[in-house]
């Protein structure tokens, strides 16, 4: 099975008075994975039931492997799509499940009646390849066991497995997929979220993934295509997305615990201050800009009163939480004197560890930020790119 490339050109939709899509330039290339990421009501599930041809866009073109697909039935754009209910016939054994897809495709109506269908004249090879085609995929899913029993005695996962299966018999060109593993407990969706993308390496299918849960895109995905209000905001890797985000609301959205966001502002000489602190970091931007800081938890430092650390912005803070977490530690903080900032700290059990071993008071630690490590956000929220930012160190140190 090889996938096929899909490319949303100015995708418009609107339901009366509220714009559900602005103008959406998507293109997922054949065999790629791209999850559809972001809160709920920005517009994911729509896009993906647009390309499936259950809703049609106001505007835009829509193109399945090169073809033009707006005016093509659902069942004429070589895509399947598994929803977040499993959608089985509860009073068809998996087996009847996983075929039904290729009997409607493959059998004229006649042949599909329950009785006169097997008296019909040259349908037993077409009916031994759709018995075939369910043996291949059954087993490639590792539901071959499961076969004559009906969804009501099968587990999640497993109907999540025969939802997938019911799918891969038709070998799409595209798979679409909206919340598939919502319905499902953590651990199991996690054994799930491996299948998947196992089973996407596998066939070198075109995967597009709805979700609202950032673990799934950032774990399951080539590329990422954050969205925000209707609009795409970011298409990247994940790395990329979680590193650089395009602008404020991704790297809000992206990250667990949350990012730490700071206000700050430029100086005179184009330098940030941060706590009215100047930091070894100048930006392009201009002087007086009230700009926001952002701060991954682990970038920032912890340690005991009385432990050394050579950190820009030595902070004093006092504990709010700590979530142990087994192989790490969150710890939610109060920066003191600089109007109580709240900041999240995440840190290897270990040095955790170390900490605590250092004695002084268990509420009161300090904290290390530092400037290279700084996400900068303009007075609008967009990232100011690396270009707009130098190490004033640096600077200082040629001229």
């Amino acid at each position: 099975m090889t996938g096929s490339a899909v490319r949303l050109s100015k995708i418009e939709k609107g339901y009366g008075a509220s714009q559900v899509l602005r103008n959406i330039d998507l293109t997922v290339e054949a065999g790629e994975f791209m999850t559809l990421v972001g809160p709920s009501g920005c517009g994911k599930s729509t896009l993906l039931k647009i390309l499936a041809g259950l809703d049609q866009p106001d505007a835009g073109s829509i193109e399945i492997g090169g073809e033009l697909v707006n005016r093509l039935r659902p069942s004429q754009r070589d895509i399947a799509m598994v929803f977040q209910s499993y959608a089985l016939y509860p009073h068809m054994r998996v087996r009847d499940n996983l075929a039904m897809p290729l009997i409607m495709a493959n059998l004229p109506f006649v042949a599909r009646m329950p009785v006169i269908g097997h008296l019909v004249p040259g349908m037993s090879a077409r009916r031994r390849q759709v018995g075939s085609t369910i043996g291949e995929v059954a087993k490639s899913l590792g539901i071959e066991a499961l076969l004559e029993r009906k969804p009501s005695e099968l587990s999640g996962g497993q109907r999540q497995r025969v939802a997938l299966g019911r799918a891969m018999v038709r070998h799409p060109g595209v798979f679409l997929m909206d919340e598939p593993l919502s319905n499902l407990d953590a651990a199991l969706r996690t054994q799930v979220r491996t299948e998947l993308v196992e089973l996407q390496r596998r066939l070198n299918a075109t995967f597009l993934y709805v979700t609202h849960d950032q673990v799934e895109a950032m774990t399951m995905s080539g590329k990422i295509a954050v969205m925000m209000n209707g609009a795409l905001v970011q298409v990247a890797t994940p790395a990329e997305v979680y590193a650089a985000p395009a602008d404020i609301r991704v790297a809000r959205f992206i990250g667990s615990p949350p990012i730490n966001i700071l206000p700050a502002q430029i100086g005179e000489r184009g330098d940030i201050r941060l706590f009215g602190e100047s930091q070894k970091l100048r930006t392009d931007l201009a002087p007086g800009e009230r700009i926001q800081i952002g701060i991954r938890p682990e970038d920032v430092a912890v340690v005991a009163q009385t432990q050394p650390l050579g950190a820009s912005s030595l902070k004093h803070a006092r504990i709010r939480l700590i979530e142990n977490l087994g192989n790490e530690v969150i710890i939610h903080l109060i920066l003191t004197g600089d109007g109580q900032v709240p900041v999240t700290a995440r840190l290897p059990q270990r040095d955790w560890a170390e900490v605590r071993a250092s004695g002084g008071d268990p509420d009161l630690v300090r904290v290390g930020l530092w400037p290279e490590r700084f996400l900068v956000f303009d007075g609008a929220g967009r990232l100011a790119r690396s270009e707009k930012l130098r190490d004033a160190a640096r600077l200082e140190a040629v001229s």
